[in-house]
């Protein structure tokens, strides 16, 4: 599924990619909205007062690449 998606992308024109990366965005949008309980909270904190410990990152991304296998199509 994978090539035929990396090869249905490399078939289109510069617009015909950017409107289906504009479509999905907005669909992932319109889901987000609909579904704000199930979007990842981000952490934050204030601009150059340090990062986040590494176990935080590794735990934050192992939670946002388990999410993305199941997002919806």
């Amino acid at each position: 599924m994978l090539n035929l998606s990396v090869r249905r992308r490399h078939e289109q024109s510069y617009e015909q990619l950017r409107q289906s990366m504009l479509d999905e965005t907005s669909r992932f949008i319109e889901w987000g909205l609909r579904h704000p309980h199930e979007i990842p909270r981000i952490p934050t904190h204030p601009v150059g007062r340090g990062g986040f410990p590494e176990q935080l990152k590794a735990c934050f991304w192992r939670w946002i690449w388990r999410q993305d296998l199941d997002s919806p199509e």
